[in-house]
């Protein structure tokens, strides 16, 4: 192979960038909501070839859990829960976006919540100082797989009841 004082500081190189791909994704906490400011966890789609008429690749969207009733109850509770599994191989899930607006419009104007997520817990918990009693909201998850390669979001929609 190749010798010389340059080989070692490759090396160190390729380690490096090797251990922040692991760990990049992993590092992000929640994100400032309102419109325009969540740009930076829009789902890009990875493309076969640069051909633009070759549709893109995508990976099967997650599947949704918690919380499954139409009506959820906030009464004595200090947080809803949110749970979904991935769909294929969970090995392959890089991390997941997690999107929670108010009403059924999924537009950025009417989001109140984002987060990467770290596909070793594919769940979040949120305060319920973000929900309002009789309101409707909907909730996304986004799988991304390590290619990156996104899913198109999943989505479900509830309504929070005070008794």
């Amino acid at each position: 192979m190749f010798s010389g004082p340059h080989t070692e500081m490759i090396k160190t190189i390729h380690w490096f960038l090797f251990l922040f791909c692991l760990v990049a994704p992993f590092s992000a906490g929640p994100v400032p909501c309102g419109a325009g400011e969540t740009q930076g966890l829009a789902p890009a789609v990875a493309r076969k070839t640069g051909n633009p008429s070759v549709s893109p690749v995508r990976v099967p969207e997650p599947t949704l859990l918690e919380p499954a009733a139409h009506v959820v109850d906030i009464s004595d509770k200090l947080f809803v829960a949110f749970r979904w599994e991935p769909k294929g191989s969970p090995y392959q899930v890089w991390y997941y976006v997690f999107r929670l607006y108010r009403g059924y419009e999924t537009a950025a104007v009417r989001q109140i919540y984002a987060k990467q997520v770290s596909a070793l817990t594919p769940a979040v918990a949120i305060s319920i100082d973000y929900f309002r009693d009789g309101e409707s909201y909907t909730w996304s998850v986004v799988q991304v797989d390590a290619g990156p390669l996104f899913s198109g979001p999943a989505f479900a929609t509830f309504r929070v009841v005070k008794k």
